[in-house]
């Protein structure tokens, strides 16, 4: 493979040896490891980045798992959204306003907090609508949102909003309630079909294995963990390239770097490579102390916590894109405003009554760049010189 810089860093250069030798493409690599695998996490990156959901979509539409897998769970979403999630991807029969339609009254009921704003959720649905579209109902993506369960269209309820918000905010329960309601949901399929498959797509740590500690000897309470203990040696988890976390003040406050000082980012960037995956153990890239999250105990590397890893698009590729087209119209601005009213007394926190500007200003997509990038890309350039 022809490197795109005259000169190797040597820093870097034990994973560009490593890159130069032929890497199988992201997709083909995740599906591959339906071959030995019942189940595979993806470890998503920027929640708001919508470049990995054309992976993700590309994954899907895929022969090997419409005919193999057939079965997506996501954090995103409430599983209270099924049946009729299911019920309205596996019809047909609609044209494209009422598709719309049908998705936009999802977005508005999806989740306990007044709204979530990351576009490629409508995405992932319109893609998945127009494939079970193409296949035979045999054949058609099973769709399980599994994040904590809520009844947004019932009418607002403080101590209902308060209970999801205790949920979400314990550390423990949310996470062994996401859990739960995975593995009893593989279980009934399993009991139909031993070979049933699943594709998992989770965040951060939502998606370590059992071998990730912040205290050692003290079990990490998060639903790749539990997955990997109830189905044990059926699983594989799957991080895809973002950054490291330097950090954590919550969940909205967070300091970053690019992985390993951007050494990892450089060598892809030596050699041109943007699409790529392979498995962690023995590689350079798996021997590394992992940092991606800055409470890990020493020693754990990155063969440790992940299968693998993919490489998909460069960072300076990273498409951040928020936005429900015409979410706040028809009424929804004035109920926004009723559940945002309920978070803050919630919270306890000052109300800015910035609601209505808020719903608005997600009534249209925004497109721009990884909010990161300078910071990420200015260590990553140190090793290409």
């Amino acid at each position: 493979m022809t490197s795109v810089y005259s000169q190797v860093h040597e820093a870097i250069k034990p994973y560009v040896d490593f890159l130069s030798h032929k890497q199988l493409p992201a997709k083909d690599y995740i599906l591959s490891l339906f071959k030995n695998h019942d189940i595979v996490f993806i470890c998503e990156r920027d929640h708001r980045d919508i470049t990995q959901y054309e992976l993700y979509l590309d994954i899907l539409r895929d022969p090997y798992f419409t005919n193999h897998v057939g079965v997506l769970f996501t954090k995103v979403g409430s599983r209270s959204l099924n049946p009729e999630l299911n019920q309205f991807l596996s019809s047909d029969k609609m044209d494209s306003t009422e598709v719309n339609s049908r998705i936009l009254d999802f977005r508005r009921n999806m989740l306990f907090y007044p709204v979530w704003h990351c576009y490629n959720w409508s995405m992932l649905a319109q893609g998945i609508y127009q494939l079970n579209n193409t296949l035979p109902e045999e054949k058609k993506i099973a769709w399980y949102p599994s994040d904590i369960y809520f009844e947004t269209k019932n009418p607002i309820n403080k101590e209902k909003i308060k209970k999801a918000y205790n949920q979400y905010n314990d550390y423990y329960q949310r996470d062994s309630l996401m859990a739960d309601y995975i593995i009893r949901k593989i279980n009934v399929m399993k009991s139909k079909n031993q070979k049933q498959k699943a594709l998992i797509i989770m965040n951060y740590r939502h998606a370590f294995n059992p071998n990730y500690y912040r205290q050692k000897g003290v079990p990490e309470q998060n639903v790749g963990r539990f997955l990997f203990e109830a189905f044990p040696g059926q699983c594989a988890n799957v991080l895809v390239n973002q950054f490291a976390l330097t950090a954590i003040h919550s969940d909205n406050d967070i300091a970053v770097a690019p992985t390993q000082q951007g050494k990892w980012d450089a060598a892809f960037h030596h050699l041109g490579i943007n699409d790529a995956g392979f498995n962690f153990s023995g590689t350079p890239f798996g021997k590394d102390e992992f940092d991606h999250d800055p409470r890990t105990c020493p020693g754990i590397t990155y063969q440790d916590v992940f299968t693998g890893f993919v490489y998909y698009r460069f960072i300076p590729e990273f498409r951040i894109v928020v936005g429900v087209p015409h979410i706040a119209e028809e009424g929804f601005a004035d109920e926004y405003k009723k559940r945002e009213a309920i978070y803050y007394e919630i919270h306890q926190t000052e109300n800015p009554h910035e609601a209505q500007h808020d719903i608005w200003k997600l009534n249209e997509i925004e497109e721009r760049s990884e909010d990161f990038l300078p910071n990420l890309m200015q260590p990553i350039q140190q090793w290409l010189k």
